[in-house]
């Protein structure tokens, strides 16, 4: 086999992978913002979910988030909107609660999960969400005590849920009246 042969086809996939390189490149440089607007828009409509009463929201910067805290928002009603990804069946379920001055959540969404489909997914439906509306103290599913009905064979889906509006919750306790 001679040189030929053996540079004519690298050179020829060379040519063919740095053209796809640079259209994927162009691809994702034309959606990135159009992505990041919806992305946005997505948080600004479940912060209004979680806190109907409020119209405004700035993102507290200035604190230690730990555990599974992602963000903490102060709304303009004196209220928190408070994000957690704990982790759940098939991976973080990122919780979005809403709290208000008195430390009672207000709304709750999952925005983001990977869970089971029809088991764990049912984490975003309303008869499940709902029932963190409401509630105040430490949260828990009826199998370990609690009062959250958890969805039925998404036990684990339905813990980390809770998981995410106790760590809020805590958060509140112990820093809402600093802010």
């Amino acid at each position: 086999m001679n040189t030929k042969e053996v540079i004519k086809p690298a050179v020829v996939l060379l040519i063919i992978a740095s053209v796809a390189a640079a259209a994927l490149g162009a691809v994702q440089s034309i959606t990135a913002e159009p992505i990041k607007i919806q992305e946005e828009q997505t948080r600004a409509a479940s912060m209004k979910a979680v806190m109907p009463d409020a119209s405004n929201f700035e993102e507290i910067t200035d604190v230690e988030l730990t555990g599974s805290l992602t963000a903490i928002y102060k709304a303009d009603n004196g209220g928190f909107v408070v994000t957690a990804a704990p982790g759940g069946f098939g991976g973080a379920v990122d919780t979005m609660v809403g709290i208000d001055a008195e430390g009672v959540i207000t709304g709750l969404r999952v925005t983001k999960h990977a869970e089971t489909p029809g088991l764990g997914a049912k984490a975003t439906e309303p008869d499940f969400y709902e029932q963190f509306t409401g509630k105040s103290g430490t949260l828990a599913v009826t199998k370990d005590g609690g009062e959250i009905v958890p969805i039925t064979s998404s036990t684990i889906t339905s813990r980390a849920v809770a998981s995410g509006a106790n760590e809020a919750l805590e958060w509140f306790a112990a820093n809402g009246g600093a802010y």
